[in-house]
Parts: C-alpha cells; structure tokens; sequence
C-alpha cells in the first residue's frame, strides 16, 4: 500500500511540474535578432512566475495606445534584484527594449491575458487586461536607471561589453 502511495504521489508530482514547464516558453518563438524599444505608461506590474509582466501603454504617433506586456524575471530572481510590488507603479513611465514574437507565431504566444486582482468585474467575471508579448532584455526606470530584465537572447538591448554567464 505505501509503494502505490509513493508511486501515486510521485506521477502526481511529475504531471504537475510538466503543467509548470508548458506554461513558461522558451526565446525560441521570438525574433532575436532585432530588438525592439518601448517607452510608455506603466498599467500594472504583476510579479508572478514562472516569469513576472509589466503591461505598459505606449502612445503611438497617430494618437493610438498600444498595449504591451512585458516578460520579465521570476519572482525570486525579482527579489534578489530588489523589486519590491511597489517598485513599478501605474504611472510611471519606463522603457523596455527587448524581442517579440515572430511573424506567424502562434497567437497565445503574441499576445498575454491575465485577471486582474481588482475584485468583482462584469457580471461577477474577474476584470482581465491583456497586451501584445514583449520579452524584455533591458528596463530603464522613471529615475534613468538601467536593469538587465532578462539575460538570454542576442543582448541587442545591451552595451558591447555585456558578458552573458549563459554563453
């Protein structure tokens, strides 16, 4: 009896990091070889994992808004950076520079929807935001300082003497 509770207990242990490993992607959907930059308005920072989102609004030349959300470290690696939940506010405006899907990809992995924590919305549904995927390589914060936010990828967002410990 305690072999088939080992065993139960170890499929089911095996199942769920399988749904943990499925829900993170890899750079592999996207375009890594040309960066992309975007300033804007910071909408909500989710710290989360398997990698937190920062959803900005960037306000295009024509007027227009486009929303973006933005791929960043886990949230252990957040704390070891210092990133407390308050330090990204709605408000502040930041850059990004980073990668996005490419052409073709997939559309569950162009764009991310996540509930908000904001209560009740519409008929009881949990009020969601969504944004256009960015993997982000480099934040710049409102004071000008620069964070590396993730350290895969072709480092087109970084300075050339950038040394990847991946590589």
């Amino acid at each position: 009896m305690k072999k088939m509770i080992a065993a139960l207990l170890a499929t089911v242990a095996m199942l769920a990091s399988v749904g943990v490993l499925s829900a993170h992607h890899s750079l592999a959907q996207f375009d890594t070889t040309k960066a992309v930059t975007v300033k804007g308005v910071v909408v909500m920072f989710e710290r989360i994992n398997p990698h937190s989102i920062i959803f900005i609004d960037q306000k295009l030349a024509d007027g227009e808004t486009l929303r973006w959300a933005v791929d960043g470290p886990h949230v252990a690696m957040l704390v070891r950076l210092g990133f407390e939940k308050n330090t990204l506010k709605a408000g502040d405006v930041v850059e990004v520079c980073g990668y996005v899907p490419k052409p073709g990809t997939d559309s569950r992995a162009s764009s991310v929807t996540t509930t908000l924590p904001l209560g009740l919305g519409v008929n009881g549904n949990p009020p969601k935001i969504s944004g256009r995927r960015m993997n982000g390589e480099l934040l710049v914060m409102p004071d000008g300082t620069k964070h590396l936010w993730s350290d895969y990828g072709e480092h087109l967002c970084l300075d050339k003497d950038f040394h990847d410990h991946h590589k």
